[in-house]
């Protein structure tokens, strides 16, 4: 276990192994939660923040010196921060505007950490080698993109499941069992943040008895909804590594082709790539590390803002009762790109806010779709929104054992069963805050 350390509470003795959890308050949920001063309801930590917290996060920073033992940590955190939040900024802004930007002073980026674990450390007399972890505080990240003219994603994908299917040199497919070289290397990367949460299935008999490789390859969307719905995630890749035989210099190609099934529609990406014949795996790990960057970058692509401009539009938000007022405005919480939200009336049948948020219609209507919310545009700055047909309650969580990078979303209660008191009539309430971070 690595050692942790709270920016602006380390007592500089990093050999005791302490480790702090760190959360960021939502001023979104204690708006939307606020907005019922006559109901008492339990407070809500969305998903979608962890989500947001893990964009700032870069891990497996490594920095090697020589020098004074007795100096060179402090140099490799002050070091390491630097190419922490250059690794940050790359996860979320376009390549060629990351690489030339100017970062801040050592001082000014150090006020950003909110924390930084080492996760390793190698010392001699003059030789020190680190490996670190940092967490950025992300409202000073985003200004600063902001103040510099940088448009950067900050909505994250609702994790993807993998569907990792091999196929070897003689043309023999397996999803399931040990023989699946690809499930493996998909099941062992390591976590790497980005916009994307990938999560790999454990492969055990519920998952086999689900979908099969041939089920999987012909789209079957009922069995893989059936599977997606299983480890909480939203869109799946259905993604195929044919390995060729090796050839005379030693080498050995991979193709791999994905098909991305999801509220976007139906996506294909290609790669193919070679490396030693004798190293199989090794060329599987990097297949599985180019797929996640391609995801990753198309979903940036999509996604990339403009911090500076803001739009505001009145929605109309019909509700059934209590229960599914509750259960929207839970998924209202996790809508990164919205800024603030005012309830405007409350009546047993209908909710009436309005709202603020970044980006354009388009993204903000995919960052809902995310949220198993469908916003239906009326136009004139006005709308309409409900829970997406079948989403009124949140998917079932992943089994315990599952090979993941993220933790599913608890269950909420849905939306069924006896029906709760319709809320009563409310009176406007004041302007809410926007939402901080």
């Amino acid at each position: 276990m690595g050692v942790t350390v709270i920016a602006g509470q380390s007592t500089g003795r990093c050999n005791r192994r302490r480790r702090h959890a760190f959360f960021l308050a939502s001023g979104l949920c204690a708006a939307l939660f606020g907005a019922l001063p006559a109901v008492v309801l339990p407070a809500v930590i969305s998903p979608a923040l962890a989500q947001q917290a893990d964009l700032y996060t870069a891990n497996g920073i490594t920095v090697d010196l020589t020098g004074n033992i007795a100096t060179l940590r402090d140099q490799a955190l002050v070091q390491g921060q630097r190419l922490a939040l250059q690794k940050v900024i790359s996860n979320i802004a376009p390549p060629d505007r990351a690489a030339s930007l100017t970062l801040p002073d050592d001082n000014t980026i150090g006020s950003w950490v909110q924390d930084f674990e080492i996760e390793d450390e190698k010392t001699s007399a003059t030789h020190y080698i680190g490996r670190f972890t940092f967490r950025f505080l992300a409202q000073p990240v985003r200004d600063f993109l902001a103040q510099s003219g940088v448009d950067f994603a900050q909505a994250p994908s609702k994790k993807m499941l993998v569907v990792p299917i091999f196929t070897d040199e003689t043309g023999t497919s397996v999803l399931w069992g040990a023989n699946n070289q690809w499930l493996h290397a998909w099941a062992t990367r390591p976590a790497s943040g980005g916009l994307v949460p990938l999560v790999a299935p454990t492969g055990d008999l519920e998952d086999s008895n689900t979908v099969s490789a041939t089920q999987a390859l012909a789209g079957d969307r009922g069995r893989l909804g059936q599977l997606a719905q299983r480890y909480g995630a939203g869109d799946i890749l259905v993604t195929e590594a044919k390995l060729s035989p090796a050839g005379q210099d030693g080498q050995r190609g991979l193709n791999i082709s994905v098909t991305q099934y999801g509220v976007g529609g139906t996506r294909t990406y290609q790669e193919t790539l070679s490396g030693p014949a004798d190293n199989v795996d090794q060329l599987l790990a990097q297949g599985a590390d180019r797929v996640a960057a391609q995801i990753n970058q198309a979903w940036k692509s999509e996604n990339l803002l403009n911090p500076n401009q803001q739009h505001e539009m009145t929605i109309d938000v019909p509700v059934a009762n209590l229960k599914q007022w509750v259960e929207i405005k839970k998924r209202l919480a996790g809508v990164n790109l919205l800024r603030s939200v005012r309830l405007v009336s409350l009546k047993p049948s209908m909710a009436v806010i309005d709202v603020s948020y970044v980006g354009d219609a388009a993204q903000f209507s995919r960052s809902l779709t995310q949220n198993a919310l469908v916003l239906s545009d009326t136009g004139s700055g006005s709308g309409t929104l409900a829970l997406a047909p079948g989403n009124a309650a949140v998917p079932v969580a992943a089994p315990s054992n599952t090979q993941s990078n993220e933790t599913a979303p608890a269950a909420a209660a849905p939306d069924g069963g006896a029906p709760d008191a319709a809320p009563s009539d409310q009176p406007a309430v004041s302007d809410q805050p926007a939402v901080p971070q």
